[in-house]
């Protein structure tokens, strides 16, 4: 293959990872002018073009803003659907856990405390103590 031709391969893959993620109108902007929400983007754009069968995508929601918020989730539940592909996420924001999981495994002090359906971990008495104190 000619140099033009994989320059122009490389650049139709980045267009479309950038697309895929909404930022198809930033794909002229340099990173460090992005917003923090766009930014999160990016970053699942530039693994996207790696075309992975996993993705592992540590605190996606960390410093993004409320706004923002909905808009990341859309973006990475678009990205199992019947690609094949599957994404394993450490998150902190419960609301976003629950609209995105399908199983959830709970960690407590370095202990697997429960692994199984959102409904079923959050119906889970120990994880009830450990997260949200003995009131419950």
């Amino acid at each position: 293959m000619a140099a033009g031709a994989a320059d122009r391969e490389v650049a139709a893959a980045a267009d479309a990872a950038l697309d895929r993620v909404g930022l198809a109108h930033r794909g002229t902007a340099l990173a460090g002018t992005l917003a923090h929400g766009e930014k999160r983007k990016l970053e699942i754009a530039l693994l996207l073009a790696g075309e992975p069968r996993v993705m592992l995508l540590d605190e996606p929601m960390a410093g993004v803003s409320a706004e923002d918020v909905p808009e990341l989730v859309a973006v990475i539940r678009s990205l199992t659907g019947d690609s094949g592909r599957s994404v394993l996420m450490v998150e902190h924001h419960m609301d976003v856990i629950l609209e995105l999981a399908d199983r959830i495994a709970v960690m407590h002090h370095g202990a697997l405390l429960a692994c199984d359906t959102p409904d079923t971990v959050m119906a889970n008495a120990t994880v009830q103590e450990a997260y949200l104190g003995e009131a419950l």
